[in-house]
């Protein structure tokens, strides 16, 4: 006997008898990634027998290909009573003590003598409902029914349904009209427009393009000076004689006239409590940069690294060094990113978020789910949900369409010494990328150019202080005008640590040498950042996700570090 899986899935669903409405299901299997149907099972994987298997085997192929239009395979099995599809012989004690398992198994049964009131009128309800149906050597019986994915898309009575995670979900809306054109081949970018003319396209965006293209090398001298006619041709950008929407997004000087939200926002927001409220979304000024996409990126990012951010000033001897919060490439390679994979046919702007100690940006696109979020540093496809928009960025030198983009921002965090973006992807769509500000960038934002020299505690120059719980205190000393924080273990007065020493003395004192010497790598991490993801922890310590998942947990019990979030994008803080 095969098991199947151990609960209901995207692709298996558990019914007790059959019913027509299980046609949606199947129909959304078959939009989806395949899937199967056991009939005659209950919800825990016991076998609870057909009424009619042979008329059931018969009716089934019929139905399913006169309502769907689809072959699906139908099979009869024939197994012991008290047989668990789910768990084999393995059951879990608390599933098989189920008064409705104990039923199925043929162990109670209404008005059996010593039950409880309650439970026989459970079972005599059950046994008018949902009867078991055996065979007459005492077995049972039940139907597999599977359909595997088509190419094209499948509709049930005139609609069309997905799975998504075990429900079942009917597409209507912008959502039907991308699963059509995808079954059919297309993206949305690449449909035509009516009444779109060469002579309507910006001349400034198409020269652009021309230049970057040479300098790229992506194209020649002579193939960038050809026709704008020839060369929207060459780029397939016309289908039917009609420029496609790619063209317009690209090139024409107001897409937002045929494509709404084809812009981005740009806000500068407020430290909380900037204006006496308890919140962050308090916004100083913004901006709005709208224009071709051929142009729009650039002109987003000249503004941000102009008007948004300023470069704080260092010194090397006598070079004059500036220090961005985040590295402009990075953050341009985002937001190209951003732009490529954004769904326009939903009509929301990418919205960019600019702090004192980050900025985030989050686009309405559709993370590919062909890739790991925890991953996305290792080797990949390139998957852009506008593969049209993105070619044309391609062809101008502007992306590598390699799937390399986060490891180019990877190495401009690593040259910038900035913590890596952190990525929030929510499963129904939309993408968030927050990128929190170098340890350069901090100290001289709090502390000005001569930031190494700021003073830090030391118990030898405090004369008094007061203990403030949990192990923290506050020490004034004679000529402190402000309060300096330190760590302190044991009494007042004991042993003061910064934060680095405060961490290596729980360890040494917590830890054995040997799971010690397991964490060390996090831990040197944690030495000079004071946060770490779990993918950067991965990084660091070579090591599979869940083992550096189960090393982040010890460390926050030893109240290292706190967590931050409850999804990939969790960060552990240092305390």
């Amino acid at each position: 006997m095969k098991m199947v899986s151990a609960q209901e899935c995207q692709s298996v669903e558990w019914k007790w008898s059959w019913q027509d409405e299980f046609l949606k299901w199947l129909c959304g299997y078959a939009n989806t990634d395949g899937g199967t149907i056991y009939i005659g099972v209950n919800d825990d994987g016991y076998v609870v027998g057909l009424k009619d298997s042979k008329s059931l085997l018969e009716s089934l192929p019929n139905k399913i290909a006169d309502k769907l239009g689809v072959l699906a395979s139908v099979r009869l099995y024939t197994v012991a009573r008290g047989t668990n599809l789910r768990y084999g012989d393995d059951v879990p004690a608390a599933v098989a003590g189920k008064l409705l398992n104990q039923y199925a198994r043929g162990m109670v049964r209404a008005g059996h003598c010593g039950q409880e009131e309650r439970h026989t009128k459970i079972l005599s309800k059950l046994e008018q409902e949902n009867p078991i149906w055996i065979l007459e050597d005492g077995e049972v019986e039940y139907i597999e029914v599977s359909v595997p994915r088509y190419p094209f898309a499948i509709s049930c009575d005139g609609k069309y349904y997905k799975r998504s995670g075990s429900t079942l979900r009917e597409l209507n809306g912008f959502e039907l009209q991308n699963f059509l054109l995808e079954r059919a081949g297309l993206t949305w970018d690449a449909l035509p427009l009516p009444d779109v003319c060469i002579s309507d396209l910006s001349r400034e965006a198409l020269d652009a393009f021309r230049r970057r293209a040479v300098m790229k090398g992506r194209m020649t001298e002579a193939e960038a000076s050809v026709s704008d006619e020839v060369l929207l041709r060459n780029l397939k950008l016309f289908e039917k004689g009609r420029l496609i929407r790619a063209a317009v997004l690209m090139f024409h000087p107001d897409p937002e006239r045929y494509v709404t939200g084809a812009y981005i926002k740009i806000a500068y927001f407020a430290p909380a409590g900037a204006y006496g409220q308890n919140k962050v979304d308090d916004i100083i000024y913004f901006d709005d940069v709208h224009g071709p996409l051929m142009l729009q990126v650039d002109k987003a990012i000249d503004l941000i690294y102009t008007k948004y951010l300023k470069a704080l000033i260092s010194y090397d001897g006598l070079q004059r060094i500036e220090t961005f919060l985040w590295p402009r490439e990075g953050f341009r390679e985002i937001l190209l990113n951003s732009v490529n994979h954004k769904r326009y046919e939903r009509g929301i702007p990418i919205q960019i978020r600019v702090y004192d100690d980050k900025i985030t940006i989050w686009n309405d696109g559709q993370w590919p789910r062909e890739i790991d979020v925890l991953k996305i540093y290792e080797r990949h496809p390139s998957l852009p949900y506008n593969p049209k928009v993105a070619d044309v960025f391609y062809r101008a030198g502007d992306i590598e369409a390699w799937g390399s983009g986060f490891d180019k921002i990877r190495l401009e965090c690593d040259k910038s010494l900035s913590p890596y973006p952190i990525i929030s992807a929510g499963l129904n769509g939309g993408v968030e990328l927050e990128c929190d500000a170098c340890e350069l960038y901090m100290n001289l934002l709090k502390h000005g150019r001569y930031y190494d020299t700021y003073p830090k505690p030391n118990r030898e120059t405090w004369e008094d202080f007061s203990v403030l719980g949990d192990g923290g205190a506050v020490k004034y000393g004679t000529n402190e005008k402000e309060p300096m924080v330190g760590f302190k273990r044991g009494t007042a007065g004991e042993d003061w640590r910064e934060p680095e020493d405060r961490m290596m003395v729980i360890l040494n004192d917590k830890l054995s040498e040997r799971e010690k010497k397991k964490l060390m790598p996090i831990v040197d991490f944690l030495k000079t950042h004071d946060k770490i993801t779990r993918w950067q922890a991965e990084q660091v310590s070579g090591k599979s996700l869940s083992t550096v998942t189960r090393y982040l947990r010890r460390l926050e019990e030893l109240d290292v570090l706190v967590r931050d979030g409850q999804s990939v994008a969790t960060v552990y803080r240092r305390t």
